[in-house]
């Protein structure tokens, strides 16, 4: 008996420990995650960035444009152009940081998205924010199927 109340305490607390990260498959979505920072005045970019092992991975991120620094993030990793495979949801805030970069100040987005996973976000313009890498560095792409930028919606 006592082995079997060890396990259930042991799933309860692997259940409990998820780092506010959520997955879902292709054909259900976490409308309630998404919505709650959308709800509120936030601005919304999306784009599908490329991937080594999948069609390429769409972003949806959604921050808050309040003091809170709010954040969604909505990982898809597509099977094709239009079909996702796998979709994972992060909630947090944003931390805004100021680097310079070859001889550049820009203004970047950092949002945790779960242990030691941290992804970096630079502000092009108003419109855009592109992918860069843990150093702050922009793809070395001239090519126009290697895009790594999110508009916004």
């Amino acid at each position: 008996m006592k082995k079997i109340m060890f396990m259930v305490a042991a799933c309860a607390a692997m259940v409990a420990c998820n780092n506010g990260k959520t997955t879902t498959n292709a054909d259900s979505t976490d409308s309630v995650t998404q919505d709650s920072v959308a709800a509120v005045d936030s601005a919304v970019y999306e784009g599908m960035t490329p991937a080594a092992d999948v069609a390429g991975i769409k972003y949806r991120v959604a921050l808050a444009k309040d003091s809170s620094n709010g954040f969604n993030v909505s990982e898809a990793y597509m099977k094709s152009d239009s079909e996702a495979d796998t979709v994972y949801n992060y909630t947090g805030n944003y931390v805004v940081l100021k680097k310079d970069v070859k001889g550049k100040e820009n203004t970047y987005y950092q949002f945790d998205l779960g242990k030691d996973n941290k992804v970096n976000f630079l502000v092009v313009n108003d419109s855009t924010l592109r992918l860069v890498n843990t150093d702050f560095e922009e793809p070395a792409t001239n090519s126009k199927d290697m895009n790594y930028d999110l508009k916004l919606k």
